[in-house]
């Protein structure tokens, strides 16, 4: 989706995607990305997500991308931080503790304004985006990160004609088509979640399939 399709959801606080706790296959999973201690973390399309808070509390530095300032604002209000502020390139450097965002268009940013990265965290970020520019998101991504760098990927999965995304629906053979040309994909594990009570099921969406795949940037 275009910036300003998700500038319009947090102005009008329509943030279903949100996650009031740390998602489960994070905690399951991390282990297995095998970061190394003290190591950075990039959380593309970040939100004011707590898995940031997950991150930080096994030692990491999080580096967060994330187009809505609203977002940043509530994620350091929402852990009693005020940020320091400061540009860097075409994005907003916001600072405090173990994290920084840098609130601006996840596509204009650049090695120079996230630095090395040792490891990436994506649950939302892939299945918020349309089809026809999930290829630009993973190329954009790739881009960011240097090579053996190894990641988790969350994607959902539900029959193509029970909803319109976002989330949009990407199961294995369509992971592997766009990560396959630069990454070494592995399948973790997958979990039935029920949609009772979510804005999901108030659009036509019953249940969806949640999958965790670990992936590592070729050399």
């Amino acid at each position: 989706m275009k910036a300003e399709f998700w500038l319009n959801k947090w102005k009008l606080n329509e943030i279903g995607f949100h996650q009031e706790t740390t998602n489960e296959a994070l905690q399951a999973h991390w282990p297995s990305v095998r970061v190394p201690a003290g190591g950075s973390v990039l959380v593309p399309l970040c939100g004011k997500s707590l898995d940031m808070c997950w991150l930080a509390e096994q030692g990491h530095a999080v580096i967060g991308i994330e187009v809505s300032a609203l977002a940043c604002e509530a994620f350091f209000n929402g852990q009693g931080l005020e940020p320091r502020i400061e540009a860097t390139g075409q994005l907003l450097s916001m600072s405090a503790g173990a994290y920084r965002l840098l609130q601006g268009d996840f596509f204009e940013s650049t090695v120079a304004d996230i630095g090395a990265a040792d490891a990436f965290y994506d649950r939302a970020a892939l299945v918020a985006m349309p089809p026809d520019m999930q290829p630009a998101y993973v190329r954009q991504l790739i881009s960011l990160l240097p090579p053996g760098t190894a990641g988790i990927v969350n994607c959902v999965e539900y029959p193509p004609d029970a909803m319109a995304g976002p989330p949009f629906s990407i199961d294995e053979a369509r992971l592997r088509h766009l990560l396959e040309p630069y990454c070494r994909v592995e399948r973790c594990a997958s979990r039935e979640v029920e949609t009772l009570g979510s804005g999901l099921k108030e659009r036509g969406l019953a249940g969806l399939t949640e999958t965790v795949y670990r992936a590592r940037v070729n050399p």
